[in-house]
């Protein structure tokens, strides 16, 4: 089969919930470098109000960090969905972040991961910014920002080709 005989492959949308109440701003303004310049994947940030943090979609989680404030899962399509939260958090030493999951451990959209103690987390570092990112075969990404609810809007939407 030549390549002018290969069906065109249909690009796949990955709407991504938003994974804590807050408001959602341009990944930009997050205060980590890494993050805000993209190193890290394209994504949104919050400014959370809420205190729990949960799954923006269905997946498997793949790795969460010893102090608990950064995790990874695998979504549809073997997209990475990263979520990292504040800045300097590893200063925390895992305090103030309860983890409620498992490496391995299957995740439906609006499953507890973390539980935030907000008032002892920004006891301890300047910014509680929680960067939600998409990496591993997205093309692109389409934010939405505002204030938002947890597990009820929309965040992000990913672009991405299937293998």
């Amino acid at each position: 089969m030549t390549t002018a005989e290969k069906p065109a492959q249909q690009l796949v949308k990955l709407p991504l919930l938003a994974p804590v109440s807050g408001e959602a701003l341009p990944i930009s303004q997050h205060y980590e470098p890494a993050i805000s310049h993209g190193l890290q994947g394209q994504g949104v940030m919050f400014k959370p109000l809420g205190s729990r943090l949960v799954a923006p979609c269905d997946g498997i989680i793949s790795e969460i960090a010893a102090t608990n404030h950064q995790l990874k899962m695998q979504a549809s399509h073997g997209v990475i969905v990263e979520i990292t939260c504040g800045y300097q958090a590893l200063d925390t030493h895992g305090c103030g972040f309860v983890r409620k999951v498992n490496v391995g451990q299957r995740v439906k959209c609006g499953d507890v991961l973390l539980e935030l103690d907000l008032i002892n987390i920004r006891k301890q570092i300047p910014h509680l910014d929680i960067a939600l990112l998409l990496t591993n075969g997205v093309l692109t990404v389409k934010p939405h920002y505002g204030n938002v609810r947890a597990n009820e809007e929309t965040v992000l939407t990913g672009v991405i080709k299937p293998k």
